[in-house]
């Protein structure tokens, strides 16, 4: 018996109204609670002298031995590499909408995959324990029919692996514009704080908030890092993919994070970095996450009056991670 199955913001999908929704509240939160825009230069980092760190830039490779998966002739779940953060899901239906449903504690994360023939890469963000993945094909309208379920439990190898790869969500690879970016970018920081500041600062005061996006952005939307870089405009799905994509070519682990900022469905991210320092108004004491919001930064200027809208968290509501 088919299921309908709707592009909602509770299944961890970006729809349209979602999308724009958030940015145009963050642009107004922002505008309206600093008045006085500071300076845009790099102020932040370690304040640690010594030799650069190594800003070579490294992309996790993603692949699929098949050695633990799930096969028939719809579609391909291979999670041989689980214990790495991620699974890979392919879809064998050249004309059909596949649907991937990731149930785990109690939250549920929706992919699409449209194109068949190519695996797509999903983290399993909530860390270990046991996840249930469902393979749904479209069958009409919002109907969707399973193709196959199975449940993985997970126990992660390095807590920090499902935010250092590349998945459908933070698209990023060797080569391309944002990875090589992320390395000239760093060029002599010396700690991950001082690289952090480095790539914080370069998004904050060289991408612009993209108002006609947010009004034309289709259901499904997905950041493309290449188009942000060369229009330097994005919404707050695009600083957030970008931001996340360069730190994680950095070897710094970055949480794509969605959520609602008081009443806006958002997208921020949420950084950990070994060594201690500042970046803004943001501390790190290299043993524990610090959300950082790239659009409100971007929207203010860095100013650091910041704290008044974000500062205690109550303002941010996490639901997904990616």
């Amino acid at each position: 018996m088919p299921h309908r199955i709707k592009d909602s913001k509770k299944g961890g999908f970006i729809v349209a109204r979602g999308v724009v929704a958030f940015c145009a509240a963050a642009l107004s939160v922002a505008v309206l609670s600093v008045l006085l825009l500071s300076g845009c230069g790099n102020t932040g980092g370690s304040n640690v002298s010594g030799p650069p760190r190594d800003n070579s830039p490294v992309v996790l490779s993603v692949s699929t031995p098949g050695t633990r998966v799930v096969d028939n002739n719809k579609a391909t779940l291979d999670y041989s590499n689980s214990s790495d953060g991620y699974i890979c899901v392919m879809s064998k239906l050249s004309s059909t909408k596949v649907k991937v449903l990731v149930d785990v504690d109690g939250a549920q994360y929706q992919y699409t995959i449209e194109t068949s023939g190519s695996f797509i890469t999903i983290p399993l963000s909530q860390g270990n324990g046991s996840y249930s993945v469902g393979v749904w094909e479209n069958v009409t309208g919002d109907s969707y029919a399973a193709v196959f379920q199975q449940s993985i439990d997970v126990s992660l190898s390095d807590e920090f692996k499902p935010f250092l790869y590349p998945s459908q969500y933070v698209d990023f690879a060797t080569g391309d514009e944002s990875t090589d970016l992320s390395q000239s970018l760093t060029e002599g920081a010396v700690t991950d704080v001082d690289a952090l500041n480095d790539l914080y600062d370069y998004v904050i005061n060289n991408i612009s908030y993209d108002t006609q996006e947010a009004v034309t952005v289709a259901s499904g939307y997905l950041p493309n890092n290449t188009d942000t870089l060369n229009k330097k405009k994005g919404i707050c799905f695009d600083y957030a993919v970008l931001t996340a994509s360069m730190l994680r070519a950095q070897r710094i682990p970055a949480k794509l994070v969605i959520g609602y900022a008081s009443q806006a469905y958002h997208a921020w991210i949420q950084v950990y970095c070994v060594d201690s320092g500042t970046v803004l108004s943001y501390s790190f004491n290299g043993q524990s996450w610090q959300r950082m919001d790239p659009t409100y930064d971007a929207a203010s200027k860095g100013a650091n009056d910041l704290l008044a809208v974000i500062g205690n968290g109550n303002n941010y509501q996490p639901m997904f991670y990616y």
